[in-house]
This record gives structure tokens, C-alpha cells and sequence, in this order.
């Protein structure tokens, strides 16, 4: 496991999250913990930032009715959600906070690619949670990926970590922060954000 406290965050020279529009993406395994950090500091709206996370376009569904079991809406209500992040990375909102497991490589691409156009600066706050206790953070929220997802996830995480231990994968981002699980639920606003 690489875990790097927030004071010692790699980050780009000249990195000024305080300054213009910036997007911070929560990441991390399926059930690591991301929806619980971001509910936590962002529950409660906070002006010029948007908080993005898939579970809302899933509880949308819900209010509207909607009773079809989650798998099968899976694939809608993730095309949804990414749209959602795009036209925010591209909108007027100064700070837009995204969870994401930030394991595929392509959707990365995207994601950063939408930032640099919009002229956002990037920050990675990467959740670090063991396979098994990702999974059981599956279990509690009553959604579980299959087996075969979760390995996918977990090699492809493995290899985020790597790349970022090494120095490498971070075109287009400004600060790449690697924290445990105890030290994600001690995060603050104000740290998330840059803004200590």
C-alpha cells in the first residue's frame, strides 16, 4: 500500500488550487470509501463547488420511481453520471468535486483532457482500501460488483499506484495525494481542496 500524508502531496511547481477553476477526484476501489468522503464534507452545499457522484444519478432514478434492479440500470446510470462530470468540468462552477474508481485508463484520458480544456487545474485525493475491506464497503451499501469487476479494479488500481510511486501518470494533474483509509476520514474541506 503507498499512502503519502497530505503535507508531503507531490505537487506540479507553480500548482495554486486556490486560484481558478479546479477539479479534485476522489478515487479509489469500489466501496472504498469515496461517496462516504465526499457526503462528508460536501453534504451540505457549499458555495462554487459541485459535488459529483454517480449514487445521485441512482437515487434520482429512485425518487422518479424507477425499481429496476441496479445491474441492470448500471450502464445508464453511468452514462448519465459522466455526462454530468463533462459539462461540469466545462461549466462555470469554480470547484467540482468528482468520486470516481479512476481505473480506467480511457475514461481518465477524458476526464483530464476535459480539465485542461477548461483550463482547470487537476488534484487526485486516491482512497488506498485493501480488496476485502472495499468489498465489505460494498456489502454495507447494499451494492456489490461482480467478482470479476473487482479483480479488474484491483489490477488496474494496483498498477495507478505503481505508475504514481514512480513519478509517472500524472499528465494533467497538479497534485496527486495517495491516502488510507483512517487518513481519508480525517480529511478536511479545507485540505481537500487546497486551501489549508
Amino acid at each position: 500500500m503507498v499512502t503519502v500524508p497530505v503535507q508531503e502531496a507531490r505537487q506540479r511547481p507553480g500548482y495554486e488550487p486556490d486560484r481558478g477553476a479546479v477539479l479534485v477526484v476522489i478515487g479509489g476501489l469500489p466501496g472504498s470509501g469515496k461517496t462516504t468522503l465526499l457526503n462528508r464534507l460536501f453534504g451540505r452545499e457549499a458555495p462554487g463547488v459541485l459535488a459529483l457522484d454517480s449514487e445521485q444519478v441512482s437515487a434520482r432514478l429512485r425518487e422518479a420511481g424507477v425499481r429496476i434492479p441496479y445491474r441492470f440500470l448500471r450502464p445508464g446510470v453511468h452514462g448519465w453520471h459522466r455526462r454530468r462530470v463533462l459539462r461540469a468540468i466545462g461549466g462555470a462552477v469554480p470547484v467540482v468535486v468528482l468520486t470516481d474508481p479512476w481505473t480506467s485508463a480511457r475514461w481518465r484520458a477524458v476526464v483530464l483532457h476535459a480539465a485542461r480544456r477548461a483550463g482547470r487545474s487537476v488534484c487526485l485525493v486516491l482512497i488506498d482500501a485493501p480488496p476485502e475491506v472495499a468489498a465489505d464497503g460494498q456489502a454495507a451499501r447494499g451494492r456489490r460488483i461482480t467478482a470479476r469487476a473487482m479483480r479488474q479494479h484491483t489490477a488496474r488500481w494496483g498498477g495507478l499506484l505503481r505508475s504514481l510511486a514512480r513519478g509517472e501518470g500524472t499528465d494533467g494533474v497538479d497534485q496527486a495525494v495517495v491516502v488510507d483509509r483512517h487518513r481519508a476520514g480525517r480529511l478536511t474541506r479545507a485540505e481537500l481542496l487546497g486551501r489549508a
